[in-house]
């Protein structure tokens, strides 16, 4: 049970993470005009991409180093 509940918040910190990482980079000069909605979706999916993969790292890592390999 408690390993669920840390599984869930290492995915939303990373989560942030990225986001708040992402936010650093200058996106203006890729933007369309009128194209900042479409944007804010793009944004949020490769935050949650990269995160996810982030994530899967970290709880692998942790996984592996527990285990003794």
């Amino acid at each position: 049970m408690i390993y669920h509940f840390v599984k869930v918040l290492i995915y939303v910190i990373s989560i942030c993470l990225t986001m708040y990482g992402l936010s650093c980079l200058n996106f203006d000069q890729y933007l369309k005009k009128n194209k900042v909605r479409q944007f804010y979706v793009l944004f949020i999916i490769l935050s949650i991409g990269i995160g996810y993969l982030f994530a899967s790292f970290i709880l692998d890592f942790a996984l592996l180093s527990l285990s003794g390999y």
